[in-house]
Order: structure tokens, then sequence, then C-alpha cells
């Protein structure tokens, strides 16, 4: 008797505190979603030294991570690729390209308002140039630093935690020249990136 009068206290006291702890215990993923987008990547005409370089548009596809610190503030790592033509002026083959972005951002978001959030981004990139096997003219990869910006929207699908993400991005960086000077502008483009896919919030 005098055991289960010690006993019962003691364990709804153990499993009060658990649940505490549990409660809490911060998890790990909290207040960070992924997305996974596709983009039309056009990308502005820019000269310099003589020459002109022109890009053809194209599709590709985009991976994103982000986590937020504050109510209103967050960070950013993605990944983006698409493949286009570099066209310079005097040569009478484009150089074909892959274009690979890693990016790292900050990003703003504001308040839900009938469960849409926009937000905003800003960061830096690193550009990845490897032409392509056939159409590359066979000339070495190349990389480049860039500045990325964009703004855009959550829209959630039934649940907070799934939705369809909206945004447009830039990308601000010196042309590539491949380290040949038949490809040398020394001017700087913009390449812009439509985006639209899915996000998934834990």
């Amino acid at each position: 008797m005098h055991f289960r009068k010690f006993c019962l206290p003691s364990l709804i006291l153990f499993a009060a505190s658990a649940l505490v702890s549990s409660a809490q215990t911060p998890k790990p993923l909290a207040n960070t979603d992924v997305a996974v987008e596709g983009l039309y990547q056009t990308t502005s005409t820019a000269s310099g030294n003589g020459i002109s370089v022109k890009a053809t548009h194209s599709a590709g596809g985009a991976a994103f991570l982000r986590h937020s610190y504050h109510w209103w503030l967050g960070y950013e790592a993605g990944y983006a690729y698409t493949r286009y033509t570099n066209s310079y002026s005097g040569q009478p083959f484009g150089v074909q390209t892959n274009m690979h972005e890693f990016a790292g951002s900050y990003y703003v978001h504001g308040p839900r308002a009938l469960g849409i959030q926009p937000f905003a981004t800003a960061g830096v990139s690193a550009l990845i140039f490897s032409p392509s096997l056939n159409g590359g003219q066979k000339v070495a990869w190349q990389a480049r630093p860039g500045i990325n910006f964009g703004a855009g929207v959550n829209l959630p699908l039934l649940t907070s935690h799934f939705g369809l993400r909206v945004q447009y991005r830039g990308v601000y960086y010196k042309t590539p020249d491949f380290e040949q000077t038949r490809y040398a502008t020394g001017a700087f483009r913009e390449t812009s990136e439509p985006m639209a896919g899915l996000y998934l919030r834990f």
C-alpha cells in the first residue's frame, strides 16, 4: 500500500516532466522548408571591347533550402541549372554552356494574408560555366561570382506545410570569356529566372 501511494504520484510527476521536456526540446527542422522549382532563363545582351554577347533562352530547374531564425528573417541555400548558348559577335559558332549556380542568400518574409506569404531574397552566387562536349568549342570551364536577388509568394495548398511557390530571381555577373581574348567583353549582364514550383515546410 505504501509502495502504491509512493509510486503512483511519482509516475505522474515523471510523465508530466517528460511531456514538458519534450515540448521544450527544439525540433531540428522547425522553421525549415525545401522547394523544387522549374525556371525560364533570359539573359541581357552585353557589349564591351568591341564584342557583343547574346544568350539564347532556356529552361532549367532549381532546388532551395530555407531556414527562418526570426519571424521575418532567415537564410536560403540554393542550386540552379540550365543550358544555353552564348553567341559572340565576330565568331561563327556560339558556345553552348551548362550554367550551374550555387547561391547563399538572406531572405525576408512578410505576414500571411489569406494564407499567402510574400518574401524577398538577396545574396551572393558562385556561377560555373561548363561548355558542353559537342557545342562548347573545346574551351575550358570558368567560374564567376555574382549577386542574386528576388521576390515572390508562397501559396499554401490544403495545408500550411505544403504549397506553390512563385518567384522572380535575378543574377548579376561578369560575362564569361573562358580565358579567351575573342570572348572577353569585360562587361556585366543580368540573367533573369522566373520560377514556379512546390515547397514543403517542416
